[in-house]
């Protein structure tokens, strides 16, 4: 199956962790009772986890530090000493798997574990600064296929999700993906292409291709090789060592774009199936494949010297950089995981710029491929949300929290039949808020506390159903924070991933509960407000129209049209106001009837060529914004008599600029 084998391992090490985290000993140790209960979770267990998460990536690349910032970049809250903590499990573990495999390999076993990972290989790259123009655009094509990728793999699992209830479902999905797959790839090498061996050593026929040479003849004489079969028949390790190291011309273009185009689709479809999977072996190999596809087309426009060693292997590996970074939106991680992995410090400036290129150009069009599974999946997660977002939005505690009612309000003491009423009424509310007696019959009593359902049944059966009066004071829980109405949204961001809080109480002053602030509600306010691109709504729409037969309709290819005009259309907009607003600046005192500026002219007609934007209009607004400034200088005395002039040059230029726009855009065609 197309999947990274990097996943089982993170799965396994966080899988140790959360067993390890569960043991009495543990909760001895980390003191659990400590905590605060109902309003937080339980914050070391996690630390593990990413610890977990920091081994596995260190045993699949021999990457110490690339793991320990894989957790950091995965991590919603991160901490000195947890970097302490990732970096010694980290080191004992890359220990651990090096003394193993040496002493696996000096008994004459183990020879398929000779590198102790997935993929680790010395190699040498050059430093081509001249051809930084060729790892930009790179960059931008390859952070774009990667956004098409997270929105593909999202409608797949959209549509795995309608029948993925049933678990024989699952089970039969794993199996038909297993076959079909098998079949693809064990076909697939019939329209490889045949290629001489550079030596007379079939097992260094093919650099990295040192194992199952039975099927690399696929269908070629003695001394040759197809380059597919090579692909297809070899572990991810050696392809990824033959993708990344091999001269050029070793695969022939059609062979890369067959075999690229398959694991692509093959890859999009196994991503989210219930199996173990990841996406980072994956991604270097597809990443390769159009690395290289890059780095042949520029040889035979004859842009870069082929014969160069090691030029098309630094292409691939910065191709995979440009995947890894538009889809899983991760720079420093990916960064030192690639360099550790091939040993070339060298490659850590090109790294580091594709990667952040590609991460840009993925941003403008969805969020990684993490988000949108974890949406997928309904989890409260926080965060992924820019931070000027957030604070562009310009939100309030008292705009996100949950107002008492009678819904989730409960006074100090209760007769068991309200409270049991309460429960079946709300039967998705978790905790309920606590209040004192009320000072009269308008005016409640003042915040105690917050109770879980669980705590209010253990009382119910304790006093009887009965019951004329239970007080709730020995299992209501004191709040550790509480904030006022006019807390801004960030300030609550950070205490939530700090702190680790599920709930937060919004109080004026000491007295009266004013609402309550929890994690459903900041997923709820980052999903209709502050999401930019709908990703919540889209999916509804989506599932709505999977259930209503409109299969090719929910797929929103119309959207993402939309939002690739976009995208190409913002720098040709951005460009012309800059330069209007330069332009009027500076002729905001003339006739305006001067000279057509070139830049104007040709700005004009490639915005008309996107029918969602309005050239003339934004130009007018931009007069109006510019004929304004000397306004806005100038002293308060002459202010009225200054607004009604500048109005009047502002209408009349206007009007003028809009003609002369006319006339400009009519020469031009």
């Amino acid at each position: 199956m197309i999947l990274g084998k990097e996943g089982p391992m993170l799965h396994g090490g966080s899988i140790l962790a959360v067993i390890f985290g569960s043991s009495n000993w543990f909760k001895q140790k980390m003191d659990v009772a400590s905590h605060w209960g109902t309003y937080t979770y339980n914050r070391d267990l996690r630390d593990l986890v990413a610890c977990g998460a920091a081994c596995g990536v260190c045993t699949a690349f021999k990457a110490p530090v690339g793991g320990v910032l894989f957790s950091m970049e995965m991590s919603t809250r991160w901490r000195k000493e947890l970097t302490w903590r990732c970096f010694l499990v980290s080191a004992i573990t890359i220990v651990v798997v090096r003394y193993s495999t040496t002493v696996c390999l000096s008994r004459g076993h183990c020879t398929n574990l000779g590198w102790g990972s997935l993929a680790w290989f010395q190699q040498a790259y050059p430093t081509p600064y001249g051809q930084t123009w060729a790892f930009v655009l790179l960059a931008i094509v390859g952070g774009y296929i990667a956004s098409l990728f997270t929105a593909f793999n999202t409608w797949v699992c959209l549509l795995r999700k309608r029948w993925s209830k049933w678990f024989s479902f699952r089970i039969l999905e794993v199996c038909v993906i297993s076959v079909i797959t098998s079949i693809v790839l064990f076909a697939m090498p019939l329209g490889g292409r045949c290629h001489k061996c550079d030596t007379d050593t079939l097992d260094h026929c093919v650099v990295g291709a040192s194992r199952f040479m039975t099927f690399a003849g696929y269908g070629c004489s003695s001394g040759s090789y197809n380059d597919l079969a090579v692909l297809v028949f070899n572990p991810q390790g050696f392809k990824i060592q033959a993708l990344f190291a091999a001269p050029s011309g070793t695969f022939h273009m059609s062979s890369l774009l067959l075999y690229s185009a398959f694991y692509y689709f093959l890859a999009a479809i196994t991503y989210g199936a219930f199996i173990p999977s990841g996406l980072f072996t994956v991604s270097l190999i597809f990443g390769g494949c159009f690395g290289r596809i890059w780095a042949e087309l520029l040889v035979w426009v004859g842009a870069i010297d082929a014969s160069e060693p090691g030029l098309v292997g630094i292409y691939a590996l910065l191709g995979a950089a440009s995947f890894l970074g538009g889809l899983m939106r991760m720079s420093a991680s990916m960064c030192l995981v690639l360099m550790e992995m091939t040993g070339a410090p060298n490659t850590l400036p090109f790294l580091m710029m594709v990667l952040i290129i590609s991460k840009g150009v993925g941003d403008r069009f969805n969020y990684s491929v993490f988000d949108h599974q974890i949406m997928l999946k309904g989890f409260a997660f926080i965060g992924g949300i820019p931070e000027h977002i957030v604070k562009r939005a310009h939100l309030d505690a008292e705009d996100v929290m949950l107002k008492p009612s009678g819904a989730n309000h409960l006074n100090i003491t209760e007769p068991a039949k309200h409270l049991l009423e309460t429960l079946d009424a709300n039967k998705t509310v978790t905790v309920f808020a606590v209040c004192g007696a009320p000072k009269s019959s308008d005016e409640p009593g003042d915040f105690m506390g917050i109770i879980s359902r669980q705590s209010i049944l253990e009382l119910v059966a304790r006093h009887g159903d009965d019951a004329e009066s239970i007080d709730l004071s020995s299992k209501v829980e004191v709040a550790p924070v509480v904030i006022p109405p006019g807390m801004p949204l960030t300030f609550i961001y950070n205490v939530m991933q700090e702190q680790g809080l599920n709930y937060i109480p919004v109080i004026r002053q000491h007295g009266p509960l004013e609402g309550m602030v929890s994690r459903v509600d900041i997923v709820g306010v980052q999903s209709h407000q502050l999401d930019k691109f709908h990703v919540k709504e889209n999916l509804q729409q989506a599932s709505k129209d999977i259930e209503g037969g409109r299969i090719i309709q929910s797929m929103m290819i119309d959207k993402q049209t939309a939002a690739l005009r976009k995208a190409i259309a913002a720098p040709f907009m951005k460009a012309r106001d800059l330069l209007v607003k330069d332009i009027h600046e500076h002729d905001e005192f003339m006739d305006g009837e001067k000279e057509e500026r070139t830049p104007i002219i040709y700005l004009d007609a490639l915005a008309g060529a996107f029918p969602e934007q309005k050239p003339e209009a934004a130009l007018t607004q931009q007069i109006s914004l510019s004929s304004t400034q000397p306004y806005l200088r100038r002293s308060k005395t002459d202010a009225a008599a200054t607004m009604t002039s500048t109005a009047a040059s502002a209408a009349d230029g206007g009007v003028r600029e809009q003609a002369r726009v006319h006339s400009s855009c009519d020469r031009l065609e």
